[in-house]
Order: structure tokens, then C-alpha cells, then sequence
């Protein structure tokens, strides 16, 4: 994949120039998915679902805990890109930093990495590809993070926004655990590299959840 992409000028821009720059390494992943019925998935606790999924790979941190009367709703696995863009420091123009502006990735309803049901994007954003909400988009803003592990990027509570979700979104709260890699790059965020994206892999699981 290439490492250098043109720059955006706005969010829309970014998704498709991002989904463009990483098909051809997305294009192997997608052939794995299995076709499964709309019908067979849900965001809501059914015979679809039997939680949890999986054990987690470590306790959660009590900082991360969603607020009482929600409920865990959906757990996924998500196989994708943490965007980075090299920019010069607000505060100090001889400074520059990767920066990270967006997520790219695809979560499934199994841990191999199949089943796609939403897609993740920038907002951050989560838009639900299948099932009963399909169409459904639930924008959230980081309540908290913490770091489990230095070789990979922080796990964290995440609450939706009311106001830059879809109106029928019923997610109240995202969790982002489990992580592997993703860090920003070490070299190369100078003055010549400014504005270079750079498409950093990683995975995760995130745990959806619902008011009761």
C-alpha cells in the first residue's frame, strides 16, 4: 500500500480516498466473508447472540466501565487501519507529529474475522451494514482511555452523541478492548513529510451497548 495519500479537505473526502488506498489490502479479507441472512443479525440479545461471545483477553479496567442501567448489546471483532497524518504542532511550528484522524475497519460477529456488520470510519463512526439496523449510524466521543498494552493503541469507553447519530441509533455506549497494534509510526513526521497519511493495521473488540 502506498504511504503517501493526498490530503482531504473534508471527513467525506477522507473515507473515500482512505476506502480507495486500502481495497486492494482489504480486497482478500472481504473474499473470506461468509454470506449470513440479514435475519441473523441483531443488535438486541437473542438466540442470535450468547454473551459473552468470547473471554476477553483481560479483565476491563474499572475506568472503563459503561454507566448502570445499560447493557451489553453486541460485541465484535474488528480487523482494520488507524489513519495517521504528520502535522505541525499548534504551539510550536519547528514541532511535527503523527496525529491520528481516523479509523478505517470492518467488525464482524466472530473472532476469525467473519459475518462484516458494521463498518467504522471516521467520527469516530460505526454504521451498521446488516440486520434490522442496518443503516444505522451511532457517532461517539472518548470518554476514556487507558494503555493495557505499549505495543498497541489504548483501550476505551467511548459514549454515542445523540446529535451526530442517526435518529433511530439506539447505541448508548462503545467499548474498544482486546487491541493489537495500530501505533503511530517512529520516523519520518518532519516538515518534508507534512501532511503524509500513513494506514497503521490493527485489531480490536468493541462492545456495543443499549439503554435497559
Amino acid at each position: 500500500m502506498e504511504r503517501s495519500i493526498r490530503k482531504f479537505i473534508s471527513t467525506a473526502t477522507l473515507t473515500v480516498t482512505l476506502a480507495v488506498a486500502v481495497a486492494s489490502c482489504q480486497k482478500d479479507q472481504k473474499e473470506q466473508e461468509n454470506a449470513v441472512s440479514d435475519a441473523k443479525v441483531t443488535t438486541s440479545q437473542s438466540n442470535a447472540f450468547s454473551l459473552p461471545m468470547f473471554p476477553i483477553c483481560s479483565p476491563i479496567p474499572e475506568i472503563l466501565n459503561v454507566e448502570k442501567g445499560n447493557k451489553l448489546v453486541l460485541q465484535t471483532f474488528a480487523k482494520g487501519f488507524q489513519i495517521y497524518e504528520v502535522k505541525r504542532s499548534t504551539t510550536d511550528p519547528s514541532v511535527f507529529s503523527w496525529v491520528n484522524i481516523a479509523p478505517l475497519a470492518d467488525l464482524y460477529t466472530r473472532p476469525d474475522f467473519t459475518n462484516q456488520v458494521i463498518h467504522h470510519f471516521a467520527g469516530p463512526s460505526w454504521e451498521f451494514i446488516k440486520g434490522p439496523e442496518k443503516g444505522e449510524r451511532v457517532v461517539a466521543t472518548k470518554v476514556q482511555g487507558v494503555t493495557q498494552d505499549e505495543s498497541a493503541i489504548q483501550w476505551l469507553l467511548l459514549k454515542a452523541d445523540p446529535a451526530r447519530s442517526t435518529p433511530n441509533n439506539k447505541i448508548t455506549f462503545i467499548q474498544r478492548i482486546c487491541t493489537a497494534a495500530g501505533l503511530a509510526p517512529t520516523t519520518g513526521a518532519d516538515e518534508a513529510h507534512l501532511g503524509q497519511l500513513d494506514s497503521i493495521p490493527y485489531t480490536a473488540s468493541y462492545l456495543f451497548y443499549e439503554k435497559e
